[in-house]
């Protein structure tokens, strides 16, 4: 077993002496903490030399960088050559390669939180891989080098002034001692006495390390939100009490292994690579894969009173929904046919604007009170597809501006506007917010109105939770489509694929056959050649209202689930099998018991879209990341999104049909029409 001496340099009383696992092997791991005392940390590291099989110190002033040249502190110096014969680490190069890939992954995702902020440094000299980042993203900094290392009153607010400064106080700091006296306590006293520090403890986002800021006084921490590279579970603890808001933590993983830090992690990778190594950055790149690691933000204190708000964006979906603006509704009705497609051209070149808010959202896991500011563009399907995918990128990435000036920290696309171009990547991109389709729930709620029809009309046996009937996916290729397929094999006897081209069918089977083996896959290019002996349909085609199956061959008592907009299957074609349901898919309820939707979405009382809703969701998580986009859904992330939903409280509402709520006299009906039909069926089989 190998065994690592852990010096903790800026610790007090946090010593142990333990066997631990971690990346498949046992180490055994004596820690001592020095409390700033050079000669006990170097009379420990003479006494285990030869003895254990790698020094690891943390808590050190680092190697400081400026150009043309570096700092290390004599003391430090000292420490590091103390040992003669076992290898001695800091975990610096951990940091300096992990930390800016760790920032940046987060930023690609959290584009906002890490976007033209203010963000205030304890000690910029001693966290340069987050300088470098953090100035590339258009960031303002407020560096408290000056206070935090030599008590002087005024801050920096550029890498070149910070290099300057350490150039000149470079001579100082080798003559002077590290103690812990020197560190600044960050008292109510000093505050008052540095004016300095305003502007610091001003800043929208404060960075500091452990090492950094465990003797400080941390009640200036108060809803603040700090980025670090790690908390421990006694600093965790310590943020708590003094009431910091929420912490960016670069390597959160290792608060699972509360014994190991950056400079044992580094140790384990040393003993990893063999005696005599050397770590290089190509190590790290290789630790950060095979742990997977990755940033992510940790509430300390939850502000119960704030109100999250995302931005949603919605668009006309006939050209006769145009003739609701007050504009157009003079007009008289027999003239509206006449006028429709001169409006629909004209208001296409209408920039795009806010049109309204949903309030009173309010999760039923955590209690985190949500608003959606929803915004929309002219277009209806038709102009949206005709356009050129620049310019209606360029209106939305507008609205995205609006939305993150008014507070927005995710936009969800509605409808069409997801469609158009490369589903959204290029927006996420471009947009100054993370970007979602809303795909994710609302393959989830399609499958949930679907189940549930099913279920209502009784016509598909169930064994367990699993039906003993066909479904087919019309548009199968497609993202909703696609994945809907992927989660109905686990749960249906037969699945039926349908799309025009049939490679990408074949494609898509192979894919359902690697996550079920066992399921059974029929593709198709001919819809009406299946929907006789299919019990389910579901359409997920963008076909703007073209015919997609013909209706009459289809099998009567089968429920068609059209999760299109505008609908494949008409209300003058539903109309014609009074024996097969046709439900509009799954619009969703929102929680909150003082819902308040401001603005005519097209649906009744409390009802959204469920794209909408995974962006609300997403914002009463917390998660403010691009959840869904492309063509291509995830179905984990399906599965994903419908434990959310579950957990906050968004449902299904009532079954929706054309006409609004499918009420249960309307599904007796369809079920007895469908018995009649089946009855005579039978008896002229029988002839």
């Amino acid at each position: 077993m190998k065994h690592i001496l852990s010096l903790a340099f800026a610790q007090d009383q946090y010593n142990f002496d333990e066997e631990v696992e971690f990346f498949g092997e046992t180490y055994r791991i004596t820690q001592y903490s020095t409390n700033f005392d050079i000669e006990l940390t170097e009379s420990i590291i003479k006494k285990y030399d030869g003895l254990c099989d790698v020094v690891c110190i943390s808590g050190l002033p680092a190697k400081i960088k400026f150009k043309k040249g570096f700092f290390l502190h004599p003391d430090t110096y000292r420490i590091k050559v103390a040992a003669k014969f076992t290898p001695t680490v800091d975990g610096q190069i951990i940091k300096d390669v992990y930390i800016p890939y760790a920032l940046r992954m987060f930023y690609l995702k959290n584009k906002p939180y890490l976007f033209n902020r203010r963000i205030g440094f304890y000690s910029a000299a001693l966290q340069k891989s987050f300088v470098e980042v953090l100035e590339d993203l258009e960031n303002d900094l407020v560096m408290a080098d000056p206070y935090f290392l030599m008590k002087l009153p005024f801050n920096i607010y550029t890498s070149k002034g910070l290099n300057q400064f350490l150039k000149l106080l470079t001579p100082v700091l080798a003559r002077m001692k590290v103690k812990k006296s020197h560190v600044p306590n960050f008292s109510d006293e000093s505050l008052v006495k540095n004016r300095a520090l305003d502007e610091f403890l001003s800043c929208d986002l404060l960075v500091g390390n452990e090492a950094n800021i465990t003797f400080l006084n941390l009640a200036h921490l108060k809803g603040k939100t700090l980025i670090t590279d790690i908390v421990s579970e006694g600093m965790a603890f310590k943020l708590k009490e003094a009431g910091l808001k929420e912490a960016l933590i670069c390597l959160p993983q290792l608060s699972e292994h509360t014994k190991i830090n950056y400079s044992i992690l580094e140790g384990i990778t040393l003993l990893k690579k063999g005696v005599g190594s050397v770590i290089n950055d190509d190590d790290v790149v290789k630790l950060v894969e095979d742990l997977k690691l990755a940033p992510e933000i940790k509430v300390f204190n939850e502000d119960v009173d704030s109100i999250t708000t995302f931005s949603f964006v919605i668009h006309p979906l006939t050209s006769r929904n145009l003739l609701m603006h007050p504009l157009f509704r003079a007009i008289n009705r027999k003239y509206t046919s006449f006028f429709e497609t001169a409006i629909e051209e004209v208001m296409s070149f209408s920039p795009g604007f806010f049109y309204g808010k949903i309030e009173g959202i309010v999760s039923e896991k955590n209690g985190k009170r949500v608003e959606g500011l929803i915004y929309a563009v002219t277009e209806t399907p038709k102009k949206l597809m005709e356009k050129e995918a620049d310019v209606i990128y360029k209106k939305i990435l507008k609205l995205c501006d609006k939305a993150q000036v008014a507070g927005s920290k995710i936009m969800g696309l509605g409808a069409y506007t997801k469609i158009v171009g490369d589903a959204g990547v290029t927006i996420d991109r471009l947009s100054p917010i993370p970007v979602t389709t809303g795909n994710s729930l609302s393959s989830a709620s399609t499958l949930w109105a679907a189940k549930l029809a099913v279920e209502k009309l009784g016509f598909v046996k169930k064994r367990e939770n699993h039906f003993t009937g066909t479904v087919m996916v019309v548009g199968a290729t497609g993202s909703i489509g696609a994945v809907s397929a992927k989660i109905l094999s686990l749960s249906w006897d037969r699945v039926i694929l349908v799309a025009p081209r049939a490679y990408k069918l074949i494609e898509l089977r192979e894919e359902i056959l690697s996550i079920n083996p066992s399921a059974n896959i029929i593709i198709s290019t001919d819809a009406d050649s299946h929907s006789g002996e299919s019990d389910l349909i579901i359409t997920t085609t963008s076909g703007q209202g073209k015919t997609i199956l013909d209706i009459m061959k289809v099998k009567s008592g089968c429920v068609i689930c059209d999760v299109s907009r505008p609908f494949d299957i008409s209300e003058k074609e539903a109309i014609k099998r009074p024996d097969v349901l046709v439900i509009a898919s799954g619009e969703v309820q929102l929680p909150g018991k003082d819902l308040n939707i401001k603005i005519d979405l097209g649906l009744e009382g409390n009802i959204v879209y469920a794209c909408l809703a995974e962006t609300a969701l997403l914002a009463m998580e917390g998660k403010f990341e691009s959840f869904t986009l492309s063509r291509n859904i995830n179905y984990e992330k399906v599965i994903e999104i419908d434990k959310l939903a579950k957990e906050h409280g968004v449902r299904l509402s009532n079954i929706m049909g054309h006409n609004g709520f499918i009420t249960d006299e309307e599904f007796n009906l369809c079920r007895e029409h469908a018995q009649n039909q089946l009855s005579k069926n039978k008896k002229s089989e029988k002839k």
